[in-house]
Formats: C-alpha cells, structure tokens, sequence
C-alpha cells in the first residue's frame, strides 16, 4: 500500500504542478455527451494493460474497479489508479469553452468530452 500512496503522491503531484496542454489546438472546443442519470463520467484504471478508460458510470462501480486493482498488487494496476485519480482531477477544471487537443477524451463536470474543432 506504501508503494502505491508514492505513486499516487507523484502522479497528483505532476497533474497539479504541470502547465497546461502546450498543444491545445486553436478553436478548439468539447463536443459534450451527457451520461445517463445516475451516472456520470469518470476515469477508471483498466484492468489488462496499462491505461485508463473514460466511461459514465457511478461512484460505487469506480471505486469497486479502484479496490480490486490496489487488492490485486498489480504495480501496473496500481499506477493505471494512481493515473486515473490524476485525470480525474485534473479535469475538474474543463468547461466546453476549454481550450484542447483535438480528438482527446476528458470528463466535462458530468459528461463525456471530445476535443473538436470549433
């Protein structure tokens, strides 16, 4: 567990302190999808390779993928949550008018974003 809270500490610590996208595409906006009711977009740790998904789903199903990746002692599975709690925050901050890379994913308060060209 102590390898996993480091992890997280630097990956938090590289989304809070990081400048933003140096590539953000001029007029560029988030074309946004809302989720269903009840659920909303979130960043989940992927389960067979390194990575996460964007998805809309509930706080309770997110943190039952981020218990059995951190259970499983996975080193690959721990870094994917430490990498999705950083996406996560760092997204806090999108609104539509956001400036972004085109074709990139990211949670828009509740919804799913693409990056599209204003």
């Amino acid at each position: 567990m102590g390898r996993f809270l480091v992890a997280l500490t630097i990956v938090l610590g590289f989304a809070v302190l990081s400048a933003p996208l140096a590539h953000a595409a001029p007029g560029s906006r988030w074309d946004v999808v809302p989720c269903a009711s009840g659920s909303k977009a979130l960043w989940l740790p992927r389960v067979d390779k390194f990575g996460t998904d964007l998805s809309c789903t509930t706080e309770e199903a997110r943190s039952a993928a981020v218990k059995a990746a951190v259970d499983s002692g996975s080193p690959t599975r721990m870094m994917n949550v430490a990498i999705a709690f950083a996406q996560q925050l760092a997204d806090k901050s999108l609104t539509p008018e956001s400036p972004c890379v085109l074709g990139a994913k990211g949670a828009v308060g509740e919804a799913i974003g693409t990056c599209v060209a204003a």
